[in-house]
C-alpha cells in the first residue's frame, strides 16, 4: 500500500504538529510505503538529514516538496498548497492519501479520486456551523474513508454530525521511551546549573497566555521556596519579560526532545495548566502532546481534571488533577504532591509504567489497520 501524507506544514519546524506528524510518519513509514508531501519555498527545501536532526527521529518516510515562490499570507499559501497537492497527486500513483489539512481534503475530492484519511485533534464540527456542515457532507462521500481522532473527546463531535463509529479511529498521542535516556536527576541538574535541594516544578511546550502558562506566576508568589521551570520559550514576549523578575522561575528556550526531557526527569513536579482556555477559548489544545511525555519520564503531574485529559491521567492513579480555572483548587493540589514524597513517587511510576506499551510504532499499526479496514486493501509486510 502507498501512502501519501499530504501537509501545508514547512518542515522542520517548532510545534507540536509538526512534532507530531513527523513522529507518527516516521513510524508508519517503518511498516508502510509511505511519503511525506509538504510545502516548502523556493531555494530552502529541506532535506531528510535536517529533518532527522531537528526532531531527532529517523525518517522512514520519502519526501516530496510543493513550493511557494514568496512569502504570502499563510491563509493562501494554504489554499494555494492544497490546489496544487491536488494536480500532483494526479500525477503520482498512491493507494491512500493522508492529511491534516482540511483546504487539502477539498481538493482532493473536487479533482481525484483517491481515497482520503483526514486526522484530527480538534473537535471540528463543534467549532461552527461551517464546520458542522462541511463534516456532515462528508459523511455522505464514498471516498472520504475516515478520520483519525486523537482523543474521545474530539471524536463525540464527529459521531453528533452522522459519522458512523467504524469511521472513527481514536488514536492517542504516544512517546517512544527507547529513544531517551533516563537519567540521574542530581547529575542532570549540576549540568544545567539547577539547585540540588530545591522543589522543581516545570511547564513544558508553548510559552504564550492562551496555554495557561502565565499562571505560573500566581505559584511562583505562593510558592517562594520552590524554583519554577519554563521550557519552550521563542522569543522575548510578555511572558519571557515578567519572568525576569522573579527569582524563582527559570525560562528555557525552545530545546531539542532530549533535552527537554532531561528536564523533566531533573524535575519534582509536572505541571500541566490547569485551565479550560487553550482548549474552549483559544480551540487550539485538547489533550497536549506533552502530556504523553510527561507521563513516560515517571515525574508525578499536576493538571486539569478535564473530559479530554481525563482519558489519559486518573486522578489519584497516576496524577493529580485539580478544578480548572480555580487557583485554590490548584494551590491545594500542589501542596499535597510537594509535601507527600511517597504519593509522587506512586504516581510517577504508574504513569511511566503505562506509557510503556503506548510507542509511535504501536500507534502507527493501528492506524494502518484502520486504513486497510476503511480501503478494502491488505498491506503486505
Amino acid at each position: 500500500m502507498k501512502i501519501v501524507f499530504v501537509s501545508d506544514q514547512f518542515y522542520p519546524r517548532t510545534s507540536a504538529d509538526s512534532e507530531q506528524i513527523i513522529s507518527s510518519l516516521s513510524a508508519l513509514g517503518g511498516i508502510a510505503d509511505t511519503t511525506l508531501l509538504s510545502a516548502t519555498y523556493r531555494n530552502s527545501q529541506a532535506d531528510t538529514q535536517q529533518i532527522e536532526d531537528y526532531y531527532q527521529k529517523k525518517c522512514t518516510f520519502q519526501l516530496s516538496f510543493i513550493s511557494h515562490f514568496f512569502r504570502n499570507v499563510r491563509a493562501f499559501e494554504k489554499i494555494s498548497f492544497a490546489i496544487q497537492s491536488g494536480f500532483w497527486l494526479k500525477k503520482n500513483a498512491f493507494d491512500i492519501s493522508y492529511t491534516r489539512n482540511i483546504p487539502v481534503v477539498i481538493t482532493l475530492i473536487l479533482f481525484t479520486d483517491i481515497p482520503i484519511v483526514f486526522e484530527s485533534y480538534r473537535p471540528w464540527p463543534s467549532r461552527n456551523f461551517i464546520s458542522k456542515w462541511f463534516f456532515k457532507w462528508l459523511t455522505r462521500r464514498a471516498q472520504f474513508l475516515g478520520i483519525i481522532l486523537h482523543s474521545k473527546f474530539a471524536a463525540q463531535s464527529f459521531l453528533n454530525v452522522g459519522f458512523d463509529s467504524k469511521q472513527l479511529l481514536i488514536a492517542h498521542n504516544a512517546f517512544s521511551m527507547d529513544d531517551y535516556k533516563y537519567e540521574d536527576k542530581t547529575s542532570i541538574r549540576k549540568r544545567y546549573q539547577l539547585p540540588t535541594d530545591q522543589m522543581i516544578i516545570t511547564y513544558s511546550g508553548r510559552v504564550n497566555k492562551r496555554k495557561g502558562v502565565d499562571k505560573i506566576f500566581s505559584l511562583a508568589k505562593k510558592f517562594k521556596g520552590s524554583l519554577f521551570l519554563i521550557v519552550g520559550s521563542e522569543r522575548e514576549g510578555e511572558i519571557e519579560e515578567k519572568a525576569k523578575s522573579f527569582n524563582n522561575i527559570r525560562v528555557f528556550k525552545w530545546l531539542p526532545k532530549k533535552e527537554v526531557f532531561s528536564l523533566l526527569l531533573a524535575s519534582d513536579i509536572l505541571y500541566i495548566p490547569p485551565t479550560t482556555k487553550a482548549r474552549d477559548k483559544a480551540k487550539n489544545t485538547v489533550l497536549p502532546l506533552k502530556t504523553f511525555m510527561y507521563k513516560a519520564s515517571g515525574v508525578p503531574i499536576l493538571g486539569p481534571d478535564m473530559k479530554d485529559i481525563r482519558e489519559v491521567l486518573t486522578h489519584d492513579k497516576n496524577a493529580l488533577l485539580v478544578e480548572p480555572d480555580n487557583f485554590n483548587s490548584e494551590i491545594k493540589g500542589l501542596e499535597v504532591l510537594k509535601s507527600d514524597k511517597d504519593l509522587r513517587v506512586r504516581l510517577g511510576n504508574q504513569a511511566k509504567k503505562e506509557m510503556k506499551e503506548l510507542t509511535w510504532t504501536k500507534r502507527a499499526q493501528k492506524i494502518l489497520n484502520f486504513i486497510e479496514t476503511r480501503s478494502g486493501t491488505i498491506y503486505h509486510n
